[in-house]
């Protein structure tokens, strides 16, 4: 159960604890609160709540979006902080994509924005959640996956993280809250310097998503800024949850204090010709099809909060607004359909 890793000392003739090595904590070991088939509410103890998830793939579905829910709600009652993480060979690949081009192709709009709605909020509660919410992910954390753990008061990330906005796939863009918090993150702090240039910084978001780029370790996904400076980062994968319940009564006997609301950086018009400039050239030297300079084209007028005059400080509502709409208005687009049941059907992205 919960006991340490034990050595066999022969000065001693008895067993010693492995010094330094976390307690290991095996998921199904852990008293249950509740239950469903995508995730488990259990106690890891010591006034900790942990989210197992557990589905196939851990595509990010009601199952998984009602049971962290109810574990927000429960650690506002009954604990200290939040620990989200996985047993299964990955963290999250994304959104559950059978679920939105249904959706699509039945026209229901209205759930459909009902759903992405939810998600962005359910991301933003655990950025300013009162408690510390630790994401623990190892493997892929793609597209949703992704966007769940950049929200995370702090992540404690297995060494082999394969984390990536990879929206374009199918092709929509990350709006999950992801791409606003990418301007949050890269864009925000350079331009709190004034007669700083906007576009580098739009490029690079602009490459992470347009590329699809899939970080290989957990090191290359901070160089990427989808972890920050204050995550860790744990070699042995079996000690990850242990690790990431530490980080949780360490936030706590700090102090957490949940960070302030902060504006987003709009870079407006100028900066969105620029990019228009930059999507025709690729589409022109046949780097990207038509289709795909559509969604890029959707994707700066999200990162430059569209046709603004000039630039200016936004709310963030403001930047999810944008990137729902963009996402609606492609899951309308015929050929992102196709590219949605290309990836179901042969795991691989159809470049239509």
């Amino acid at each position: 159960g919960m006991g340490k890793l034990e050595v066999f000392n022969p000065s001693l003739g008895m067993y010693q604890p492995l010094p330094g090595t976390p307690q290991l904590i095996v998921l199904r070991e852990q008293p249950v609160i509740s239950h469903n088939l995508g995730a488990t509410l259990r106690d890891l103890g010591e006034g900790v709540a942990c989210i197992e998830l557990h589905a196939k793939m851990n595509a990010i579905d009601d199952d998984i979006l009602s049971m962290i829910e109810l574990g927000l709600d429960r650690t506002v009652e009954d604990f200290d902080g939040l620990v989200i993480t996985t047993e299964a060979e990955h963290f999250g690949a994304g959104a559950n994509l059978f679920m939105v081009v249904m959706l699509a192709q039945n026209e229901a709009w209205e759930q459909l924005e009902a759903a992405g709605r939810r998600f962005q909020g359910l991301n933003q509660r655990i950025r300013y959640f009162p408690k510390p919410v630790i994401v623990a992910p190892a493997g892929l954390a793609l597209g949703g996956g992704c966007e769940l753990m950049m929200h995370a008061s702090r992540v404690v990330a297995g060494s082999e993280l394969y984390a990536g906005q990879v929206e374009i796939g199918p092709g929509v863009i990350p709006a999950g809250a992801g791409t606003k918090e990418l301007l949050r993150r890269i864009v925000n702090p350079p331009m709190r310097t004034p007669n700083a240039v906007v576009l580098p910084f739009l490029q690079r978001i602009f490459e992470l998503v347009g590329m699809a780029k899939v970080s290989t370790s957990a090191e290359e996904a901070r160089q990427f800024g989808l972890l920050g400076p204050c995550d860790r980062v744990v070699l042995n994968r079996a000690h990850l949850t242990a690790h990431a319940r530490q980080e949780v009564l360490a936030l706590v006997s700090a102090g957490y204090q949940p960070p302030l609301p902060e504006k987003i950086y709009a870079a407006g018009r100028d900066a969105l010709a620029a990019l228009r400039v930059g999507i025709f050239m690729y589409q022109e030297g046949g780097y990207i099809t038509g289709h795909e300079a559509l969604i890029a084209g959707k994707l700066a007028n999200v990162m430059t909060g569209g046709e603004l005059s000039r630039p200016a400080w936004v709310d963030e509502q403001y930047i999810l607004d944008l990137e729902l709409e963009a996402f609606l208005s492609l899951c309308g687009e015929q050929k992102t359909q196709q590219r949605m049941w290309h990836v179901l059907q042969t795991g691989k992205v159809l470049r239509n």
